[in-house]
């Protein structure tokens, strides 16, 4: 089955997923980690990605769709944390009726004020090498410059997350993603958490929400891609 967990970029899905990962066991499957898993290992749908993404075109929905029901097997009986997917009300009802076999039990939104997303985003520094995200003062790494997690040197900024970008893409998040949210509330399913505070506070009512929405199914300590912020 099926959690989605999504909010704005810089709402802190990524810290909240590690926590959920190492804690309760859960899954979690990054649309966009896997996106670059498969173009990567060139697998056929890897490959029909990547002809789309080098001419600049965004990946179809039912390009996306396959890369899930890869990624998703032998998991069905277990809760796996979605980040990245549904971004659409198309791509919404497409996980419904095509993943017969992963019901969505619920959502969960990471509700963050605007001008504090900002602040967090701009501060972000990633590992070109794994992926690993920092914030210049929310979190910085042990040693300056070196990420935690592989060692590797030159942790920088995406050039997405410049200020002058970040407004732009939340406006197109919040266009994209409102339908999203009022259809799985129409359903009874949907769970907004303030992310506006501390780490372990969130943590905590995502905990809750997760457990509560899924009735405390199977869960593993095997994670199936780490999920970006």
């Amino acid at each position: 089955m099926i959690i989605v967990l999504t909010g704005a970029p810089g709402a802190g899905k990524g810290t909240q997923a590690d926590l959920l990962v190492k804690r309760d066991g859960y899954k979690t499957l990054s649309t966009g980690s896997a996106l670059r898993k498969h173009i990567q290992a060139g697998t056929p749908i890897g490959k029909v990605a990547e002809g789309l993404v080098t001419k600049g075109h965004l990946v179809p929905d039912d390009v996306l769709l396959k890369i899930l029901e890869e990624e998703l097997k032998g998991t069905e009986t277990e809760v796996v944390l979605l980040d990245g997917y549904p971004r659409n009300l198309n791509q919404a009802k497409d996980l419904e009726t095509a993943l017969v076999k992963h019901r969505v039990k619920g959502v969960v939104a990471l509700e963050v004020p605007k001008d504090e997303l900002i602040r967090r985003i701009s501060g972000r520094l990633v590992c070109s090498k794994c992926g690993a995200t920092y914030h210049e003062t929310m979190n910085p790494p042990r040693v300056k410059g070196v990420c935690d997690n592989c060692g590797a040197l030159g942790l920088a900024r995406r050039a997405d997350d410049a200020p002058d970008k970040v407004a732009t893409r939340l406006e197109v998040y919040e266009n994209a993603t409102k339908p999203v949210l009022d259809y799985y509330k129409s359903k009874g399913v949907c769970r907004v958490i303030d992310g506006n505070r501390g780490t372990e506070d969130v943590y905590q009512d995502l905990h809750t929400a997760i457990e509560h929405l899924t009735g405390g199914a199977s869960r593993t300590s095997r994670s199936v891609e780490q999920p970006q912020v």
